[in-house]
């Protein structure tokens, strides 16, 4: 359990084994591994998160609806992307327009006949 005192010139320069050399190259790759693999988990969550966000923003939009002076609006609903509102007009049949809440431009009407 001494030291060797009779070391040779060459191990005086270079003290560590062939073994030990490609335990350094190894952990210094790991090393480089695990902070490109961080640096894309965290590059991929970002990207993500501002897609995400510029996608949903919406526009606004204005609609001008032409409804005669005696006409009431009954109720607004929104399910989903459309919106729907009822109107009763006083001499008329109430009817349900249908818009889309995404650009505003009306996508149909449900019209109810009185029996």
């Amino acid at each position: 359990m001494g030291t060797n005192l009779n070391q040779t010139e060459n191990n005086l320069k270079n003290p560590k084994s062939k073994s030990m050399r490609i335990l350094t190259i190894l952990v210094v790759l790991m090393g480089i591994m695990i902070v490109v693999g961080l640096f894309v988990v965290v590059y991929t969550i970002a990207s993500r998160v501002i897609d995400k966000s510029s996608k949903d923003t919406a526009r606004p939009w204005t609609t001008i609806i032409d409804l005669t002076e005696d006409a009431k609006v009954n109720g607004i609903t929104a399910d989903g992307s459309k919106l729907f509102i009822k109107v009763n007009p006083e001499n008329g049949v109430p009817h349900v327009l249908v818009f889309d809440a995404e650009t505003g431009q009306q996508i149909g009407e449900l019209k109810f006949q009185l029996r």
